[in-house]
Protein backbone atom coordinates (compact mmCIF):
# COMPACT_ATOMS: atom_id res chain seq x y z
CA UNK A 1 0.00 0.00 0.00
CA UNK A 2 0.97 3.71 -0.83
CA UNK A 3 0.85 5.82 2.39
CA UNK A 4 -0.32 8.93 1.81
CA UNK A 5 2.08 10.23 4.74
CA UNK A 6 5.02 9.08 3.46
CA UNK A 7 4.45 10.43 -0.13
CA UNK A 8 4.55 14.15 1.97
CA UNK A 9 8.13 12.85 3.54
CA UNK A 10 8.93 12.01 -0.58
CA UNK A 11 7.83 15.92 -1.31
CA UNK A 12 9.96 17.24 0.96
CA UNK A 13 12.91 14.64 0.45
CA UNK A 14 12.73 15.54 -3.72
CA UNK A 15 12.42 19.57 -2.32
CA UNK A 16 15.63 19.59 -0.49
CA UNK A 17 17.46 17.08 -2.14
CA UNK A 18 18.78 15.32 0.60
CA UNK A 19 17.82 13.01 3.62
CA UNK A 20 18.86 15.73 6.01
CA UNK A 21 17.03 18.93 4.81
CA UNK A 22 13.76 16.73 4.43
CA UNK A 23 14.61 16.08 8.01
CA UNK A 24 14.84 19.91 9.11
CA UNK A 25 12.00 20.91 7.56
CA UNK A 26 9.50 18.03 9.14
CA UNK A 27 11.29 17.83 12.57
CA UNK A 28 12.33 14.35 12.06
CA UNK A 29 16.07 12.52 12.12
CA UNK A 30 17.29 12.13 8.47
CA UNK A 31 17.54 8.17 10.04
CA UNK A 32 13.34 8.53 9.94
CA UNK A 33 13.12 10.30 6.83
CA UNK A 34 15.58 7.32 5.69
CA UNK A 35 12.95 4.22 7.13
CA UNK A 36 9.85 6.55 5.55
CA UNK A 37 11.34 6.62 2.13
CA UNK A 38 12.51 3.03 2.53
CA UNK A 39 9.11 1.67 3.85
CA UNK A 40 7.24 3.67 0.82
CA UNK A 41 9.57 2.10 -1.51
CA UNK A 42 8.65 -1.35 -0.16
CA UNK A 43 4.85 -0.23 -0.44
CA UNK A 44 5.28 0.71 -4.16
CA UNK A 45 7.53 -2.02 -5.22
CA UNK A 46 10.25 0.35 -7.00
CA UNK A 47 13.02 1.95 -5.81
CA UNK A 48 11.88 5.88 -5.13
CA UNK A 49 15.39 7.60 -4.92
CA UNK A 50 18.86 6.92 -6.39
CA UNK A 51 21.07 7.69 -2.99
CA UNK A 52 24.75 9.27 -3.28
CA UNK A 53 26.81 10.86 -0.97
CA UNK A 54 25.72 14.30 -2.46
CA UNK A 55 22.05 13.61 -1.81
CA UNK A 56 19.27 12.25 -3.90
CA UNK A 57 18.20 12.19 -6.58
CA UNK A 58 14.32 10.84 -7.77
CA UNK A 59 13.87 7.52 -10.33
CA UNK A 60 11.45 7.48 -12.60
CA UNK A 61 9.24 5.86 -10.42
CA UNK A 62 9.69 8.73 -7.79
CA UNK A 63 8.82 11.14 -9.98
CA UNK A 64 5.63 9.61 -10.58
CA UNK A 65 4.54 9.55 -6.78
CA UNK A 66 6.34 13.08 -6.87
CA UNK A 67 3.34 14.29 -9.04
CA UNK A 68 0.27 12.52 -7.10
CA UNK A 69 2.22 13.61 -3.62
CA UNK A 70 2.28 16.99 -5.25
CA UNK A 71 -1.77 16.86 -6.40
CA UNK A 72 -2.69 15.61 -2.96
CA UNK A 73 -0.92 18.59 -1.23
CA UNK A 74 -2.64 21.17 -3.58
CA UNK A 75 -5.86 19.05 -2.99
CA UNK A 76 -5.49 19.71 0.61
CA UNK A 77 -4.20 23.16 0.82
CA UNK A 78 -7.36 23.59 -1.60
CA UNK A 79 -10.57 21.94 0.72
CA UNK A 80 -8.41 24.26 4.01
CA UNK A 81 -9.32 27.04 2.49
CA UNK A 82 -12.72 25.77 1.54
CA UNK A 83 -13.43 24.75 4.65
CA UNK A 84 -12.37 28.11 6.42
CA UNK A 85 -14.20 29.81 4.15
CA UNK A 86 -17.30 28.06 4.96
CA UNK A 87 -16.82 28.46 8.59
CA UNK A 88 -16.04 32.14 8.58
CA UNK A 89 -19.36 32.53 5.95
CA UNK A 90 -17.28 35.28 4.38
CA UNK A 91 -17.02 35.96 0.28
CA UNK A 92 -15.51 33.26 -2.29
CA UNK A 93 -11.90 33.36 -1.94
CA UNK A 94 -9.22 33.79 -5.08
CA UNK A 95 -5.90 33.81 -5.12
CA UNK A 96 -4.17 35.09 -8.83
CA UNK A 97 -0.31 35.24 -9.46
CA UNK A 98 0.91 37.86 -12.00
CA UNK A 99 4.17 38.89 -13.02
CA UNK A 100 4.37 43.13 -12.55
CA UNK A 101 4.02 43.72 -16.49
CA UNK A 102 0.72 42.35 -17.02
CA UNK A 103 -0.70 43.40 -13.76
CA UNK A 104 -1.93 47.41 -14.46
CA UNK A 105 -2.94 46.40 -17.93
CA UNK A 106 -4.16 42.67 -18.24
CA UNK A 107 -5.23 41.89 -14.72
CA UNK A 108 -6.67 44.82 -12.66
CA UNK A 109 -9.28 45.55 -15.55
CA UNK A 110 -10.63 41.83 -15.29
CA UNK A 111 -10.65 41.76 -12.34
CA UNK A 112 -12.76 44.70 -12.30
CA UNK A 113 -14.81 43.22 -14.39
CA UNK A 114 -15.13 40.15 -12.76
CA UNK A 115 -16.18 41.65 -8.91
CA UNK A 116 -18.86 44.08 -11.14
CA UNK A 117 -20.65 41.10 -12.87
CA UNK A 118 -20.28 38.53 -9.99
CA UNK A 119 -23.74 37.29 -8.25
CA UNK A 120 -21.59 37.62 -4.61
CA UNK A 121 -18.98 38.87 -3.30
CA UNK A 122 -15.14 37.56 -4.36
CA UNK A 123 -11.55 38.14 -2.15
CA UNK A 124 -9.25 38.80 -3.98
CA UNK A 125 -5.50 37.89 -3.23
CA UNK A 126 -2.98 38.53 -5.83
CA UNK A 127 0.84 37.21 -5.44
CA UNK A 128 3.63 38.88 -7.84
CA UNK A 129 5.87 36.41 -9.22
CA UNK A 130 7.77 35.21 -12.44
CA UNK A 131 6.50 32.14 -14.16
CA UNK A 132 8.24 29.03 -12.65
CA UNK A 133 7.59 30.52 -9.14
CA UNK A 134 3.65 31.09 -9.92
CA UNK A 135 3.82 27.50 -11.99
CA UNK A 136 4.47 26.31 -8.24
CA UNK A 137 1.89 27.99 -6.31
CA UNK A 138 -0.27 26.64 -9.05
CA UNK A 139 1.47 22.94 -8.13
CA UNK A 140 1.37 23.84 -4.58
CA UNK A 141 -2.24 24.67 -3.79
CA UNK A 142 -1.21 28.14 -3.13
CA UNK A 143 -2.97 29.97 -6.17
CA UNK A 144 -6.04 29.44 -8.30
CA UNK A 145 -4.72 31.32 -11.46
CA UNK A 146 -1.55 32.12 -12.88
CA UNK A 147 -0.51 34.41 -15.32
CA UNK A 148 2.72 33.70 -17.34
CA UNK A 149 4.97 34.37 -19.92
CA UNK A 150 7.55 32.56 -22.39
CA UNK A 151 9.03 33.86 -25.87
CA UNK A 152 10.36 31.85 -28.93
CA UNK A 153 7.14 30.55 -30.25
CA UNK A 154 4.00 30.50 -28.79
CA UNK A 155 3.31 26.65 -27.34
CA UNK A 156 4.34 26.89 -24.04
CA UNK A 157 7.27 25.37 -22.79
CA UNK A 158 7.17 21.78 -22.59
CA UNK A 159 8.16 21.56 -18.96
CA UNK A 160 5.30 23.70 -17.72
CA UNK A 161 2.91 20.89 -16.74
CA UNK A 162 5.34 18.97 -14.70
CA UNK A 163 5.96 22.35 -13.07
CA UNK A 164 2.69 23.27 -12.20
CA UNK A 165 0.76 20.06 -12.17
CA UNK A 166 -2.39 19.01 -14.52
CA UNK A 167 -4.05 22.04 -15.64
CA UNK A 168 -4.41 24.20 -18.70
CA UNK A 169 -2.60 26.63 -20.52
CA UNK A 170 -4.87 29.50 -22.29
CA UNK A 171 -3.31 31.81 -24.28
CA UNK A 172 -3.71 35.22 -24.19
CA UNK A 173 -1.90 37.89 -26.25
CA UNK A 174 1.21 38.02 -28.24
CA UNK A 175 3.22 40.85 -26.62
CA UNK A 176 5.50 42.58 -29.53
CA UNK A 177 8.85 43.77 -27.91
CA UNK A 178 9.36 47.36 -28.88
CA UNK A 179 12.56 49.39 -29.03
CA UNK A 180 12.36 52.83 -26.59
CA UNK A 181 13.99 55.43 -27.91
CA UNK A 182 13.34 59.01 -27.43
CA UNK A 183 11.28 61.27 -29.00
CA UNK A 184 13.63 63.57 -30.22
CA UNK A 185 16.10 60.76 -31.91
CA UNK A 186 16.99 60.80 -35.49
CA UNK A 187 15.19 57.50 -36.04
CA UNK A 188 12.01 57.48 -33.93
CA UNK A 189 9.64 58.89 -37.15
CA UNK A 190 10.79 55.42 -39.11
CA UNK A 191 7.81 52.78 -38.41
CA UNK A 192 10.14 49.90 -38.40
CA UNK A 193 13.98 49.49 -37.47
CA UNK A 194 16.62 46.81 -36.92
CA UNK A 195 18.08 46.08 -34.11
CA UNK A 196 21.28 46.70 -35.64
CA UNK A 197 21.02 50.07 -36.37
CA UNK A 198 21.50 50.99 -32.53
CA UNK A 199 24.36 49.19 -32.11
CA UNK A 200 26.62 52.43 -30.89
CA UNK A 201 23.68 53.17 -28.32
CA UNK A 202 23.86 53.30 -24.74
CA UNK A 203 20.91 50.56 -23.30
CA UNK A 204 18.58 50.82 -20.63
CA UNK A 205 19.28 46.92 -20.33
CA UNK A 206 16.14 44.75 -18.76
CA UNK A 207 16.60 41.42 -16.13
CA UNK A 208 15.58 38.14 -16.48
CA UNK A 209 14.39 36.72 -19.86
CA UNK A 210 13.65 40.15 -21.48
CA UNK A 211 17.35 41.05 -20.86
CA UNK A 212 18.04 37.45 -22.08
CA UNK A 213 16.16 38.06 -25.27
CA UNK A 214 17.98 41.67 -25.93
CA UNK A 215 21.42 40.02 -25.27
CA UNK A 216 20.51 37.25 -28.27
CA UNK A 217 19.49 39.69 -30.60
CA UNK A 218 22.07 41.78 -30.32
CA UNK A 219 24.60 38.91 -30.63
CA UNK A 220 22.95 37.48 -33.78
CA UNK A 221 22.78 41.37 -34.62
CA UNK A 222 26.77 41.33 -34.82
CA UNK A 223 27.40 43.70 -31.60
CA UNK A 224 27.69 43.61 -27.64
CA UNK A 225 25.35 46.46 -25.76
CA UNK A 226 26.73 49.04 -23.60
CA UNK A 227 24.67 48.73 -20.97
CA UNK A 228 24.12 52.22 -19.10
CA UNK A 229 21.64 50.70 -16.69
CA UNK A 230 19.91 47.40 -15.54
CA UNK A 231 16.16 47.73 -14.75
CA UNK A 232 13.00 45.07 -13.56
CA UNK A 233 10.65 48.61 -13.46
CA UNK A 234 9.68 49.39 -17.07
CA UNK A 235 8.31 52.43 -15.98
CA UNK A 236 11.71 53.35 -14.87
CA UNK A 237 13.30 52.24 -18.12
CA UNK A 238 10.90 54.50 -20.06
CA UNK A 239 11.83 57.37 -17.83
CA UNK A 240 15.63 56.77 -18.28
CA UNK A 241 15.19 56.63 -22.28
CA UNK A 242 12.97 59.82 -22.15
CA UNK A 243 15.71 61.50 -20.37
CA UNK A 244 18.13 60.38 -22.94
CA UNK A 245 19.90 57.96 -21.06
CA UNK A 246 20.14 54.90 -23.12
CA UNK A 247 17.30 52.98 -25.21
CA UNK A 248 15.24 50.03 -24.15
CA UNK A 249 13.58 46.61 -25.24
CA UNK A 250 10.47 46.43 -23.21
CA UNK A 251 7.39 44.77 -23.79
CA UNK A 252 4.08 46.35 -25.57
CA UNK A 253 2.04 45.56 -22.64
CA UNK A 254 4.68 47.61 -20.80
CA UNK A 255 4.42 51.03 -22.85
CA UNK A 256 3.61 53.56 -20.63
CA UNK A 257 2.22 56.17 -23.07
CA UNK A 258 5.15 59.09 -22.14
CA UNK A 259 5.47 61.61 -24.89
CA UNK A 260 8.84 61.72 -24.77
CA UNK A 261 9.68 58.48 -25.57
CA UNK A 262 8.72 56.62 -29.02
CA UNK A 263 7.81 52.51 -29.63
CA UNK A 264 9.49 51.26 -32.40
CA UNK A 265 8.77 48.53 -34.14
CA UNK A 266 11.69 45.75 -34.61
CA UNK A 267 12.16 43.37 -37.66
CA UNK A 268 12.37 40.56 -37.03
CA UNK A 269 9.51 41.25 -34.61
CA UNK A 270 10.61 39.41 -31.12
CA UNK A 271 7.08 38.54 -29.19
CA UNK A 272 6.78 37.60 -25.81
CA UNK A 273 3.80 34.95 -25.34
CA UNK A 274 1.44 36.00 -22.26
CA UNK A 275 -0.93 32.92 -21.30
CA UNK A 276 -3.31 31.66 -17.99
CA UNK A 277 -2.52 28.25 -16.16
CA UNK A 278 -5.77 27.07 -14.42
CA UNK A 279 -5.21 24.42 -12.76
CA UNK A 280 -7.66 20.97 -12.85
CA UNK A 281 -8.77 20.35 -9.23
CA UNK A 282 -11.15 18.09 -7.80
CA UNK A 283 -13.52 20.92 -6.76
CA UNK A 284 -12.40 23.87 -9.09
CA UNK A 285 -12.72 27.37 -7.84
CA UNK A 286 -15.49 28.88 -10.04
CA UNK A 287 -14.26 32.50 -9.39
CA UNK A 288 -10.87 31.08 -11.13
CA UNK A 289 -12.87 30.09 -14.40
CA UNK A 290 -14.88 33.05 -14.25
CA UNK A 291 -11.77 35.57 -14.47
CA UNK A 292 -9.98 33.10 -17.39
CA UNK A 293 -13.27 33.73 -19.53
CA UNK A 294 -13.25 37.52 -18.69
CA UNK A 295 -9.19 37.32 -20.08
CA UNK A 296 -9.88 35.57 -22.96
CA UNK A 297 -12.50 38.42 -23.45
CA UNK A 298 -10.64 41.46 -23.02
CA UNK A 299 -8.53 43.24 -25.89
CA UNK A 300 -5.26 44.45 -25.04
CA UNK A 301 -3.97 47.31 -27.04
CA UNK A 302 -0.89 47.00 -28.46
CA UNK A 303 -1.13 42.87 -28.26
CA UNK A 304 -3.09 40.34 -30.68
CA UNK A 305 -5.48 37.54 -29.28
CA UNK A 306 -4.15 34.34 -28.57
CA UNK A 307 -5.95 30.77 -27.91
CA UNK A 308 -6.81 27.94 -25.84
CA UNK A 309 -4.10 24.89 -25.36
CA UNK A 310 -4.16 22.31 -23.25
Amino acid sequence: MIDAHRLAVLREVARAGSFAGAAAVLHHTPSAVSQQIAALERGAGAVLVQRSTRGVTLTDAGRVLLATADAIHAELQIAAQQLHALQAGGPQALTVVTFPSAGEPLLAPALTALTAAAGQPVEVTVIEAEPDEALGSIRDGQADLALVYHFHTPAPPRAWPAAAGPGTYTALVADHLRLLVPAGHPLAGRPAVSLAEFAGERWIHGWGEVGDVLDMLAAVSGFHPRVACRSSDYRFMSALVGAGVGVALVPSLALTGRPDVRGLQITPQPTRYVGAYLPRRHRPNPAAERLLAVLRSRQVPGAQAGGRRS
